[in-house]
């Protein structure tokens, strides 16, 4: 009954956002994108197109956050395939999320900073951590995923994710260290997929936006076999981009904005998806 009554409760808010115009961040917008991204997630056909890198259909994701481009890719690039997952910032800690063929097939570990409630399972286990100095033994992992986490680190997580005053960093060089320490953690050959807002350079004390020379920070720190980087940009809906494309994306942040802006962006107005071989 509880269930059913909450489910309920969903669908109000969902259709509250959709009469008020589907604007972000308004009551019934969370709701309605993890619809959205439930939906997403199991379409073949869509994830294909991550896959392939091919175009996006016309108004994906509109008025939707970067996580309708980030999972997606994320899950495209997967595939289904057994082995051992560290989940870095706790992007996948969500039950239908693991239990996607691509997560299920594999040992999932999951590393926060800070305290959170945990999904656990037969495949799912949970060690709170700073990614600067992962408690990981070297070489332990199959595949790194980093979804929206990197511009985080060692930025002022109090303003939003902590309530510990020694989380109230200003140190946006200290996003090497975790590209260190996952480079690390992984076994030969293995891999870092990683996500991170894109454009011109910005500190929102919260977090970072990357610029191209953040990126190639990236890719020299990890000093893999390979290196690919995919971009996306939002342009009142999301579609692939060259780089070019992206290079002066501003970021909207709803914390310190408040006013929403004409595209009705959300948060990101580009990201950089990127894989990463040991």
């Amino acid at each position: 009954m509880h269930g059913l009554i909450e489910s309920a409760k969903r669908q109000v808010r969902i259709g509250r956002y959709i009469a008020g115009g589907r604007k972000p961040w308004a009551i019934g917008y969370a709701e309605y994108k993890n619809r959205a991204l439930r939906r997403i997630l199991r379409d073949e056909s869509l994830l294909d197109r991550f896959r392939r890198r091919a175009a996006l259909p016309d108004g994906y994701g509109s008025r939707l956050d970067e996580r309708l481009v980030e999972y997606p890719w994320l899950v495209a690039r997967l595939g289904v395939a057994a082995g051992r997952l560290l989940d870095a910032g706790s992007t996948l800690n969500d039950r239908e999320v693991l239990a996607l063929p691509a997560l299920r097939a594999r040992s999932v570990v999951i590393s926060n900073l800070t305290e959170e409630p945990v999904i656990l399972g037969e495949h799912v286990s949970y060690v709170r951590g700073d990614l600067r100095l992962a408690s990981f033994r070297d070489g332990c992992f199959d595949e790194v995923a980093c979804i929206s986490v990197l511009e985080h680190i060692g930025m002022n997580n109090t303003f939003i994710y902590s309530p510990d005053s020694r989380r109230n960093e200003s140190r946006p060089q200290d996003y090497v260290k975790a590209v260190r320490e996952l480079k690390r953690v992984l076994k030969p050959r293995g891999r870092l997929l990683l996500t991170v807002p894109y454009g011109r350079y910005e500190n929102h004390e919260w977090l970072q936006q990357f610029d191209r020379d953040h990126i190639r920070a990236v890719c020299d720190t990890f000093d893999g076999t390979a290196c690919n980087v995919d971009y996306y940009k939002y342009a009142g809906s999301w579609q692939i981009a060259d780089e070019s494309a992206c290079t002066e994306s501003r970021y909207f942040d709803i914390h310190r904005r408040g006013a929403l802006e004409p595209d009705y962006v959300a948060a990101a107005r580009a990201v950089a998806c990127v894989e990463l071989v040991h």
